[in-house]
């Protein structure tokens, strides 16, 4: 109750100072995240950092028809609210008013990583109403409004990664300052520097929402594809009763690691075509022939019935075979005239020889 009097007596900036100051002890400690102390711990920090949010929605500190150069300095680092609540609730695994119970499980993380998404995506929507965010990352926001996944080669993750590895080194150092002067800002540094920095925290936290969206993503497949409770139990079970049925004296089982179980197209393949899980194409005729059949795959027809089916469709193209019986007796008349006039030229030597002809020029 003291604490609860102590801090109805704190501003709302006081407030947000030590909210964000606890925040940063959560999130480096070295506590298990599934122990009840941790999750009371983000539990409290949450209810606050809500009740903060309340105050600066009711005070109208935002406004989407702003701009950035109009927006008060003081009211800046307010903007990280939705990063912080989107971060805490990611960790979550409780239900608010739940802890008193005990209750850490896995059945409430679906719903806590939901919130978190949602208080990411206004986080960000909130800076690109500003103009926080480049080109880049507004076209990923509206892929991630519309639910749409975002495809990327693996040469272009890998260099998204990369690049965004360098902007986080970079903006962490340049807000080493802020660890190292929490209360001194206003006294040290003019305002336009002191704008800058807060810019620049809100950049860097930019970075983290994206790349926790897309865990928190895979998270929630993981989850809605985790077995219900209780079903794992009934499961040994019935593997048990099929092991004991099955043995036998040379020691074979039927026992498999996973039972067949019916799986629907969806659970396989996604509707960008992503495949999910490998399987396997099978019918009841090709089990049938593995087990009466040969237990190899056969030729299913002969060379030369191939080949024809292969002219049939259009495959192969016949060699033309032309008319040799024409063709011959053409070449064959061909060759005979040649042969008469080879004949008529030699006849004609022979009743002409060399110098016949000169009759008066030699004559002697």
């Amino acid at each position: 109750m003291s604490d609860d009097k102590n801090l109805n007596q704190l501003t709302v900036s006081e407030r947000f100072q030590l909210a964000r100051g606890k925040y940063e002890d959560v999130s480096t400690t070295t506590d298990r995240q599934d122990s009840l102390e941790y999750q009371q711990c983000l539990q409290d920090l949450i209810i606050e950092f809500e009740l903060i949010l309340q105050i600066v929605q009711s005070l109208a500190l935002f406004s989407d028809n702003e701009r950035l150069s109009e927006l008060t300095t003081a009211y800046i680092p307010y903007l990280n609210l939705w990063f912080y609540l989107s971060q805490l609730y990611s960790k979550l695994q409780i239900k608010l008013g739940a802890a008193s119970k005990g209750q850490v499980s896995l059945e409430f993380k679906s719903g806590n990583l939901k919130l978190a998404k949602s208080y990411a995506i206004e986080f960000l929507t909130n800076l690109q109403n500003y103009g926080i965010l480049d080109h880049d990352q507004s076209q990923r926001l509206k892929l991630i409004d519309k639910g749409e996944e975002i495809i990327m080669s693996a040469q272009l993750k890998r260099q998204e990664k990369i690049d965004n590895y360098k902007k986080e080194q970079q903006l962490h150092h340049q807000l080493a300052v802020l660890t190292a002067l929490k209360h001194d800002l206003n006294e040290r540094f003019e305002e336009e520097t002191l704008k800058a920095i807060y810019i620049d925290q809100l950049k860097f936290h930019i970075l983290k929402a994206f790349d926790s969206i897309g865990l928190i993503t895979v998270e929630l497949e993981v989850l809605e594809k985790r077995p219900p409770l209780g079903a794992s139990t009934d499961q040994s079970t019935v593997d048990n009763r099929i092991s004991s049925s099955s043995a036998d004296a040379t020691g074979f089982t039927t026992r498999v690691e996973q039972l067949p179980q019916k799986k629907q197209i969806s659970d396989l393949i996604s509707k960008q075509g992503k495949i999910l899980q490998p399987f396997t194409i099978t019918s009841k005729s090709q089990l049938r022939n593995r087990v009466f059949g040969t237990g190899q795959v056969l030729p299913s027809m002969t060379v030369e019935e191939y080949l024809d089916y292969e002219l049939a469709n259009g495959k192969m193209m016949k060699e033309e075979v032309k008319d040799v019986k024409q063709d011959s007796d053409y070449e064959s008349d061909e060759d005979d005239e040649a042969q008469l006039e080879k004949r008529r030229w030699d006849d004609w030597k022979d009743e002409n020889p060399k110098g016949a002809g000169n009759m008066k020029a030699n004559i002697g």
